[in-house]
Order: C-alpha cells, then sequence, then structure tokens
C-alpha cells in the first residue's frame, strides 16, 4: 500500500516528525503530521483523523470527572414529582426500570438499566481513570484496552438521549398536572450537557499517542506494502501482525474482521422484520377509568400534532420512525456495494456510514420517554401507562442496528478500489 501524506495542514503548526496512522474507515496507511490546531482529513475518505480546535485533555478530564460525579444523584434522588387531588406520585430512574419489570418486560428493562445506568457510570469510570493516569504519568498496561472499551461504550452509554426523553415525558405532563422536578432530575440535565461537552473536548488521538506512541516517519519514507491499521486505536503494525493482540490497545487484529459481513447482514435482516412490529403495535397502553387506549408510534406523532406541540411531534417521528428507516436503507447500500464490488460514490458511503453509527442511539427516546414518566401514572384502574409490544420491538431495533453498524467492517467497501489501484 503506498503512502500518502495529503492529510495537510498549515506549515507552521506541523511537528516535524508526522506519524503513521491507519485510517479506521479506509484502511489506508499513511503519514498524518502532527497540529497544535486545526483538523486533519484522510487522503482518501475525507473522514477526520484529528481535531484539535477546542481540543484538551485536561478539559476533558474536568468534564469526565464532573459527569461521573453528577451520575451518582442522577441515579439515586428524585426526578420528577407529580400532585393533583391528593395524589403524589413519584419517579427515579431506578422506578421506571422496575415498573418495566414488574410489568414482565424484562428484555426492555434490562437494556435500559444498561443505557442510562450502567454504561454511563462505567464509560466515564474508565475515561477519567485513563485520563488521570496521563495526566500523572502512571500509563500501564490496563491503559489501552480501558481506553479501548471506553470509545466503544461512547455510543452505548446515553446520558444525552435520556435527557431528551425526560424533555420529552416533562413536556407530554406538564400542560395536564403539575411537575416538579427533583434534585436527580437537575443532576440528570447536568451530566448529559456535561456528556456532550466532554466529547466536544476529548482529544481521542492525543489519549492515544500519551498511551503509547506510534511510529514516526519523515515525508517520503515508504511504508510496508502489507501494513496493517488497528481498528481500535489505528496503530500502523507490520503484516505478520494480522491474528494478534494490537501491542496498545489489546485488541485482535485483522485485515478485514472475520465474519463481519454475514454477521451484519444478518442483523440488518432481523432489523426489517422488527420494524413493521415496532410501528404496526402500540408503543404505551393507556388506562383510563378501566377503558384501555393503545398508542402506536404513528398514533402518538399524530396527537402531539393535534396538541399543537409540532417540534416534539417532528423528534419523535424523526428519531423513532425516520431514523431506525434510514439506518436500514443506508447499511443496504453499503451491503450492495460490497457484493458488487463497486468503486462509485465511495465517499458518499463513508459519509452514510459514519451518520448511521452516530445517529443510531437517538432512536432509544421514546423508550427512555415512557421509563420518565410511567412510574408517574400508576394508579391502578383509574390511571395507568403499561408498555405495548411495539416497545420491545423498537427496543430491539436499535439494539440490533446498532449492532449491525458496530460489527460491519467498512474497509470492505473500499477494496475493490483499492484492488483496481
Amino acid at each position: 500500500m503506498a503512502t500518502s501524506d495529503a492529510a495537510h495542514a498549515p506549515a507552521p503548526f506541523l511537528s516535524p516528525a508526522p506519524i503513521l496512522i491507519g485510517c479506521p474507515d479506509c484502511a489506508t496507511i499513511q503519514l498524518m503530521p502532527e497540529i497544535k490546531r486545526g483538523y486533519l482529513t484522510c487522503c482518501t475518505c475525507r473522514g477526520a483523523l484529528e481535531r484539535k480546535t477546542g481540543r484538551s485533555l485536561d478539559a476533558a478530564l474536568a468534564c469526565s470527572l464532573a459527569t461521573l460525579a453528577l451520575l451518582f444523584p442522577a441515579n439515586l434522588c428524585l426526578l420528577l414529582k407529580v400532585s393533583k387531588a391528593g395524589l403524589i406520585a413519584k419517579s427515579y430512574l431506578f422506578s421506571g426500570v422496575a415498573v418495566l419489570w414488574s410489568h414482565g418486560w424484562v428484555f426492555t428493562a434490562t437494556v435500559v438499566a444498561l443505557q442510562a445506568v450502567a454504561f454511563p457510570l462505567l464509560r466515564f469510570g474508565l475515561l477519567s481513570a485513563v485520563l488521570l493516569s496521563i495526566r500523572f504519568g502512571r500509563v500501564g498496561s490496563w491503559t489501552g484496552p480501558a481506553f479501548r472499551w471506553c470509545c466503544r461504550l461512547d455510543l452505548w452509554a446515553m446520558p444525552d438521549v435520556f435527557l431528551l426523553g425526560f424533555i420529552i415525558g416533562y413536556s407530554r405532563l406538564a400542560p395536564f398536572v403539575p411537575v416538579e422536578i427533583g434534585a436527580g432530575g437537575w443532576c440528570l440535565i447536568g451530566a448529559a450537557l456535561l456528556t456532550m461537552l466532554t466529547r466536544a473536548t476529548h482529544d481521542r488521538r492525543e489519549t492515544w499517542r500519551r498511551i503509547g506512541r506510534p511510529a514516526t516517519a519523515t515525508p517520503g519514507t515508504g511504508i510496508e506494502a502489507d501494513a496493517i491499521g488497528c481498528s481500535g486505536c489505528d496503530l500502523v503494525l507490520p503484516p505478520t501482525a494480522s491474528g494478534t493482540r494490537c501491542p496498545r490497545c489489546g485488541l485482535r487484529v485483522w485485515r478485514r474482521r472475520p465474519g463481519s459481513l454475514n454477521t451484519a447482514f444478518a442483523l440488518v435482516l432481523a432489523g426489517f422484520a422488527l420494524y413493521p412490529l415496532a410501528n404496526a403495535y402500540p408503543l404505551s397502553v393507556i388506562t383510563l377509568a378501566g377503558g384501555q387506549t393503545g398508542h402506536t408510534l404513528y398514533s402518538s406523532v399524530m396527537r402531539l400534532v393535534e396538541a399543537n406541540l409540532l417540534p416534539l411531534a417532528c423528534v419523535i417521528f424523526i428519531t423513532s420512525i425516520g431514523i431506525p428507516l434510514a439506518k436500514l436503507a443506508g447499511m443496504c447500500w453499503l451491503f450492495l456495494s460490497v457484493r458488487n464490488q463497486s468503486r462509485r460514490h465511495l465517499v458518499a458511503k463513508a459519509r452514510t456510514f459514519r451518520l448511521i453509527e452516530e445517529i443510531s442511539r437517538w432512536s432509544n427516546a421514546d423508550i427512555f420517554t415512557l421509563v420518565v414518566y410511567m412510574p408517574l401514572v400508576q394508579f391502578g384502574q383509574l390511571a395507568n401507562v403499561n408498555l405495548g409490544q411495539g416497545a420491545p420491538a423498537l427496543q430491539a431495533l436499535v439494539v440490533v442496528t446498532m449492532l449491525a453498524s458496530g460489527l460491519f467492517d467498512q474497509r470492505l467497501v473500499w477494496d475493490p478500489a483499492r484492488r483496481s489501484a
């Protein structure tokens, strides 16, 4: 594979020793100069390799520690309280999970507990430990694998998505009953905002460099033709490293991940089977004075439109109906590209894959909305909100599509162009 130093930055900001990097999207092995500000893109797929503007490991550490500190009261303290006609109902994060479990929705309760409680605590605990070890010069053999798992949990830990569900749940209740935000609710808001700020300030590439310095090279230095880029930390390794563990992050290195295409395709097929179930069956069932009414995703959107809550209606339509279908269609486009050995629109396909990975998680907003306000409407036959059959189907749809994009090796899309070159 030929070298390329087409990822450029203004000369005053370059260090004298560019490093070798394997692009995680297209597998191009190239020379990447270190920069002090601005950003660098891959010379082949135009994906961002490094961003420096507004990035700081110290700022990311401060945000990570603050997020971790706020997550504990967000999980333990009161989220919302409703009081009307002598009736008082309270909602905690775990009370929503407990209601789901008690109603027999074990799968949904487990996934919500992982995504809203366990994964955020684990992600920010690992990130804080890694950044502290770098800050005080205590990097050890555990640091690389810990940071790799932290990066993997980035999309699965969802305080920011839960905040969207919290806002929607509050907006649905506030017009009808007095709703008070508790200490846990305010801590949740702070933790979710700091989650986004942590992502914006954290420099992953610099973190990997501090964990283990990659090989450096000067312009014009040759690169071994069959060099492999680790898909976990982008470290460039010799071809003999295939099938072994990466010395920096501990991930098993493959030129192309075995079984990636078939596994992802099976998951997408499962997604196509779940999509009509998630839309046809009720997402929630409301009991009022002995009568039950089921609400599908579409009917929920129409109710919000009739109530003149158009922004919320648009959000729910996009996250719960539009995004899952777009993800499935985008993955099919990538599968067809690999199957037909297509060399067209490769940059657009790379951007599509990056978009699919990023937006998949937001389809959980409707499930989190139910988790927020279900504990507040549990008054037996007088008034009660329960999940419908469409809710676990939607939850499973989100999980399988996220797994499909996570297990699909996007480097396969670029192989036809590389062979022809």
